[in-house]
């Protein structure tokens, strides 16, 4: 990588003016811009009015004031990312030794000739321009995201309201399908409503993990009766439930409080009652329970359906791992609903964990708060 030592500005410090000359006469004709300074005071000031690219700082070292200078530019926010070149004698190992934590700070043995000068240099602006260029490409790349975040948001919002409309108007027509004569249009409205739904809580699990993404989604504390809640969430699971033979065990009767955000505990408990049904097999049964334990409700879902695989156990709650996966009936899943499942509860401060063995079933378990107090 070439360097233009135009670009740069360095900013050297020394307190005697003969050892000073001598280093603005080491770096003539390298065409860096130089701000000098002979007051151990003013080399904090500078660095944060002039942001030099390099400091070079070389300060009696029989007063500790070097020392200080490094210190005071590597505790402060504004500073601390600018690299130091520390002109010292060769034995002076215990600077070394009360400056040697703090990061881009390179100890130069004096005397130096120019070639070795400004070889060091170079080799600091090297790693400064490699560090520039990598924040500049995460930058992009968390642009990327953003954007991708932002776009999942507005067309999961935009479809919600179609879908929805469409969900209820096949809800109103299975009302009325006792009025249809043909058995095979019964068929095909049942199969439009169970597409319907999917494609509905996957837009509203969409919406909702992209909003946590982007910072928007915060969870609103309150002490609720979990049991209720998870009353409400299991009634509407039943019918979905129902349609392959699969009955529910909710036993969470006990008056269960917990200090959660409510709409995010049934979106958790709506998700692993949904992937329970997907993956069980028809006639199959599904049981929820509930302990407190160490401050925590522990709620636990059961299904005796087709487990998951060692192999996708592994990332089951990998960050930006979305795999698809098929029910015992085809049903598709894209390992969304999980990933929000985790996300939230992390959000109120429990954990979510799982046990899994194929052919035999999956337990998925998350921890709630029971007080205002427990946090973890």
């Amino acid at each position: 990588m070439h360097i233009d030592h135009s670009e740069y500005t360095i900013l050297l410090a020394d307190d005697s003016v003969s050892n000073m000359e001598k280093m603005k006469s080491l770096l003539a004709g390298e065409n860096f811009r130089l701000v000098t300074t002979l007051e151990a005071e003013e080399v904090f000031l500078l660095a944060k009015l002039r942001s030099p690219d390099l400091i070079i700082v070389r300060l009696a070292l029989e007063e500790g004031k070097g020392i200080k200078v490094v210190r005071q530019l590597k505790e402060s926010v504004l500073t601390k990312h600018i690299p130091i070149l520390y002109m010292t004698m060769p034995n002076r190992h215990e600077d070394f030794r009360k400056v040697a934590d703090y990061e881009d700070v390179e100890f130069v043995s004096r005397p130096l000739s120019k070639k070795e000068l400004v070889l060091r240099i170079n080799n600091q602006l090297l790693l400064l321009e490699s560090q520039r260029i990598i924040a500049c490409q995460n930058e992009k790349i968390q642009d990327v995201v953003r954007s991708k975040d932002k776009l999942y948001s507005v067309i999961a919002h935009d479809l919600r309201a179609p879908i929805g409309t469409l969900k209820m108007i096949l809800e109103a027509i299975d009302h009325q399908k006792e009025r249809i004569p043909d058995s095979n249009i019964k068929h095909l409205i049942k199969m439009l409503q169970e597409t319907t739904d999917e494609a509905y809580l996957l837009l509203e699990n969409l919406l909702m993990w992209s909003n946590s993404q982007n910072g928007v989604l915060e969870p609103s504390l309150q002490t609720f009766s979990f049991s209720e809640a998870a009353k409400e969430v299991v009634a509407l699971q039943e019918n979905i439930a129902g349609a392959k033979g699969i009955k529910m065990h909710n036993h969470l009767k006990k008056v269960f409080s917990v200090h959660a955000d409510l709409n995010m505990m049934k979106t958790v408990l709506r998700n692993l009652l949904s992937n329970a049904i997907k993956f069980s097999y028809k006639g199959g049964e599904i049981t929820i329970n509930g302990e407190e334990k160490d401050g925590f409700l522990v709620v636990s879902v059961q299904d005796k359906g087709q487990g998951i695989s060692k192999e996708h156990q592994r990332d089951l709650f990998a960050d930006g791992l979305h795999f698809i996966s098929y029910g015992t009936q085809k049903e598709k899943g894209s390992g969304l609903g999980l990933q929000l499942c985790k996300d939230f509860v992390k959000m109120n401060h429990g954990k979510i964990w799982f046990n899994s063995e194929e052919g035999k079933g999956t337990t998925f378990y998350f921890s709630i708060p029971v007080s205002d107090k427990v946090q973890n």
